[in-house]
């Protein structure tokens, strides 16, 4: 069971830390003294950024955001499954 909420959680960062890092620079961005924005849309900051420092750059902060969410998913997925085993009788996962 530990194993595999680590595997989830893991898993999940994979796919949610590219949308993490372009909605940070989206939040981020500054807008110039003429009105215009850097990025004109989360297309343009994922094209912008990926272009500027490599497909890399999706994945910057990805270790705290695993440290992060690793014990919340283990702990939760954990609960649920004893939780429900007592209540139901049976397996949640």
């Amino acid at each position: 069971m530990f194993c595999a909420t680590l595997c989830s959680s893991f898993c999940a960062n994979i796919v949610a830390n590219p949308f993490d890092v372009v909605k940070s620079r989206m939040q981020n961005m500054t807008i110039s003294a003429d009105g215009k924005a850097m990025y004109s849309g989360m297309a343009d900051c994922f094209v912008k950024s990926v272009k500027a420092e490599g497909p890399t750059v999706l994945y910057a902060g990805f270790t705290p955001a695993f440290i992060k969410l690793a014990p919340y998913t283990v702990i939760s997925l954990t609960l649920a499954d004893k939780l429900t085993k007592a209540v139901t009788g049976k397996d949640a996962l």
